[in-house]
């Protein structure tokens, strides 16, 4: 037996002059459910679904009437809509009009008199196109809707990357400024002992000159601090700038960049770098965002040294050519990742760090960065008495 479910709460406009014919039949479409607006000719049938007071799902109409005939209205609604589903009825088989009813793209054709089983299968295969076709469109609507949250999503975690990314490197900025600073003070402090103490003679050449020199290189280490602390800031100011531009070069570079900003902080902590660079190839990268991506790495095992307080701790960087692309890996001896945890290390808010020192968005950021913005691979496994984090990026 035919499902008809899908047949209930669809309209469908009747043109039939016919009125004991339309009464049978309107009453039989109404036992499936289905609104009938019924039209005595093909004017009134036309005129109806002009004015589109009701959204008609499906046309069932007779082929002579007075007036406007079947096909004749067919035509001028096919002028608005091409695509509503029509079903024919008549009482003749000629040729001609079962070959108009194909160029107008007639769903189906069912003779006079009407089997009432014959109408309701026409019915299901008219409309089952339609109506799939809107469930489709609604279900890409709501995915839509869906893809726009989780880009607004991602938008919101970016920003989350962006600051806590932003809170390490103000925290290496005052790291890297307090020798400077320190030294800017001493120097300072020496130029104006000297001069309150009257150290040099200045009634005699020789005591002008020693004052000369003293001042001259002790304003000579303060204009050196300055640089570097000026040196500092443009460091970091060129890795937050925003600006997303494509660039052709070597690899070696950004991750030397990654390194002059964080250098300061493993130095500190006793964390031996050891670099080994054997790619030659220039690739098209967002130099900033493989930067951020190298600095999280780096940060993450420096956290994983301090956190398990490890001994000789050390990171190696390497980098080697592959037939379409590049490879980087960094690896780390700060302990191996526990199994049930390295399947889910890149996914947000996942953090194996103590509470207060991991956010769980680094890894996913550097994920999407490596993957959805340069269509590369990144994946960690456990080696020796570590972890390899490894990041392959294809020439293009």
């Amino acid at each position: 037996m035919i499902n008809n479910k899908i047949l209930e709460n669809i309209t469908v406009l009747y043109a039939e002059d016919e009125s004991i014919i339309q009464k049978g039949i309107t009453e039989t479409l109404n036992l499936f459910e289905i609104d009938v607006i019924c039209a005595q000719d093909g004017q009134e049938g036309l005129s109806i679904f002009k004015s589109g007071e009701k959204k008609i799902d499906l046309i069932l109409t007779d082929i002579k009437m007075p007036k406007l005939d079947g096909l004749e209205m067919i035509k001028k609604i096919r002028e608005i809509d091409k695509d509503i589903p029509v079903i024919v009825t008549t009482a003749h088989q000629e040729t001609t009009y079962l070959m108009q009813s194909i160029e107008l793209n007639i769903s189906s054709y069912v003779l006079k008199p009407i089997d009432i089983y014959k109408l309701e299968e026409c019915l299901i295969k008219a409309i089952e196109p339609k109506v799939l076709r809107e469930e489709l469109i609604e279900k890409n609507k709501k995915l839509e809707i869906e893809i726009k949250k989780n880009e607004e999503k991602q938008k919101v975690m970016e920003a989350q990357s962006r600051f806590a990314a932003m809170g390490e490197m103000i925290s290496m900025i005052a790291h890297q400024w307090r020798q400077p600073l320190a030294s800017i003070g001493t120097a300072s402090f020496n130029l104006k002992y000297k001069l309150l103490s009257g150290k040099f003679d200045l009634e005699t050449k020789q005591g002008r000159d020693e004052q000369s020199e003293f001042f001259t290189n002790k304003l000579d280490e303060i204009e050196f601090y300055v640089q570097n602390l000026t040196t500092t800031i443009d460091d970091f100011r060129n890795f937050y700038k925003t600006d997303k531009i494509l660039v052709l070069e070597n690899i070696e570079k950004p991750i030397k960049n990654a390194l002059k900003i964080i250098q300061k902080d493993l130095q500190t902590n006793n964390i031996e770098v050891i670099l080994d660079f054997k790619s030659e190839k220039k690739i098209n990268i967002y130099e900033n965002e493989i930067i951020h991506v190298i600095i999280n790495l780096l940060k993450n095992a420096q956290d994983k040294f301090l956190e398990k307080e490890i001994k000789n701790s050390k990171i190696e960087v390497k980098t080697e050519d592959l037939d379409n692309g590049i490879k980087i890996e960094i690896y780390d001896n700060g302990g191996a990742i526990e199994e049930k945890n390295i399947d889910f290390i890149f996914e947000p808010y996942f953090s194996t760090k103590k509470e207060k020192n991991g956010t769980g968005i680094g890894l996913y950021m550097s994920k999407i960065i490596i993957e959805k913005n340069h269509h590369g691979q990144i994946y960690v496994t456990n080696t020796k008495d570590g972890v390899t984090f490894s990041i392959i990026l294809e020439c293009v």
